[in-house]
């Protein structure tokens, strides 16, 4: 699954696993890797999060 932010891709592959989330950063591991993922404001980060967890 594909999320877009500020016009950049983040790429998702299911089944995610170990889901980290500070005030402005994601990190989660998916089928390919570790990821670490940064925003702006705290309202992105709540609507990142809330689209990872349910693909």
């Amino acid at each position: 699954m594909i999320h877009t932010y500020k016009g950049e891709s983040i790429n998702a592959q299911p089944p995610i696993s170990n889901v980290s989330v500070n005030k402005f950063s994601v990190s989660f591991r998916d089928q390919q890797k570790l990821k670490n993922v940064v925003f702006q404001n705290v309202t992105e980060t709540k609507s990142f999060v809330n689209w990872l967890v349910n693909i």
